[in-house]
């Protein structure tokens, strides 16, 4: 952006006197006789060369540089907008159960009847990476616990969104043989532990965090957790944790895989049950609170209010560098410049070459 510094725009009232008085000088300049004859008649019948019919030239190119010399001392200056951002992320760590119970096939994915396990990851997918209504996280440091009888820590908090999305493309049900229990308590523990250990983290800027959050998803009970659930959501309270529990999935009877004796798998209908008042007692002890999810559509939902609660806050501030293109040398469409100081200078001395030489007069 092209503009002049606004305090010396009265600079250009020195134009008012200074022209005339460059085209007076040559106007009286003309007038006088250079050398004194008896009679100039015999001059007047001799034809004017180019270069008598062009003495205007002179005072076209003082009065030039004096314009030139004028809007320069008025400041011509050239903006170059610039960006600050200032960013106030959340760390969230997602807790997402993958118990045996998370294979009731009672929910719906894209027209398609699949596990609970599989729409959870699509929509905290979504959640992380932004679809449809929901905008995605952004300069938030997100990690993943998964549990069944352990919890396990599958991402630790990054900004690296697509690793984190390729590790929950990764979760699967837990077998028998890994613990296919529900270890709540464990897993909260363990999120809470890791988001208090985020000031260690010596490969991230955590100074902007100003929240700490937990989204537990969970479609049970505890039943394997050596730590109590509320006992570690009372840990993650005095820790300045807060907590959002979801309760997803159906009550009551609900479809299920089932394998038999000969390894083949039947679909059998087995009891869901869902601990919400423990959900309820962890979201009440942090601050935070307790959804319930009973398909894809509401979970979508819960999601995007938990990011509308949870907003990360963008401080922009804008401001202009300017740049003094009298004295500086600039850019402008692609073209390099010096100083434009020097064009003024160069007129000058184009006129001083000319009266001393082609325009030179006697005396």
């Amino acid at each position: 952006m092209l503009s002049f510094h606004p305090d010396m725009l009265w600079w250009l009232l020195l134009l008012i006197p200074m022209i005339p008085l460059a085209w007076w000088r040559f106007a009286r300049r003309s007038a006088r006789p250079a050398v004194p004859w008896s009679t100039t008649a015999a001059a007047r019948t001799v034809p004017h060369g180019w270069a008598a019919r062009t003495r205007w030239v002179l005072p076209g190119l003082r009065t030039l540089a004096i314009v030139m010399l004028v809007i320069l001392m008025v400041g011509p200056i050239k903006g170059d907008e610039q960006t600050s951002k200032s960013v106030e992320g959340v760390a969230i760590e997602l807790v997402i159960d993958r118990s045996g119970s998370m294979q009731a096939l009672d929910l719906t994915l894209n027209g398609r009847q699949v596990d609970r396990l599989e729409v959870v990851k699509a929509v905290a997918a979504d959640f992380v990476l932004g679809e449809a209504e929901l905008p995605g996280r952004e300069h938030d440091l997100i990690g993943l616990i998964t549990f069944g009888t352990y919890a396990d820590s599958i991402c630790p908090m990054t900004l690296d969104y697509t690793t984190l999305a390729e590790a929950l493309v990764q979760v699967r049900p837990a077998t028998e043989a890994e613990g296919a229990n529900t270890a709540i308590g464990d897993a909260l523990a363990l999120a809470a532990s890791r988001l208090n250990d985020l000031e260690d983290r010596t490969d991230l800027n955590t100074d902007d965090i100003r929240s700490r959050i937990v989204i537990l998803l969970t479609d049970g009970a505890d039943t394997a957790s050596e730590i109590d659930p509320v006992a570690a959501a009372d840990m993650a309270a005095a820790l300045g944790i807060k907590v959002y529990t979801i309760g997803v999935g159906r009550q009551g009877l609900v479809p299920m895989p089932m394998k038999d004796a000969f390894g083949r798998t039947h679909i059998q209908q087995v009891r869901s049950d869902l601990d919400e008042t423990t959900l309820q007692a962890i979201a009440e002890a942090t601050g935070g609170r307790f959804f319930r999810a009973q398909n894809t559509k509401s979970l979508a939902a819960i999601y995007a209010e938990i990011d509308a609660l949870e907003k990360t806050e963008v401080a922009e501030e804008r401001f202009f560098h300017y740049t003094d293109l009298a004295v500086t040398p600039v850019t402008l469409g692609g073209v390099h410049l010096p100083p434009l100081l020097i064009f003024p200078m160069l007129v000058l001395l184009l006129e001083i070459v000319l009266a001393t030489t082609r325009y030179r007069t006697i005396p």
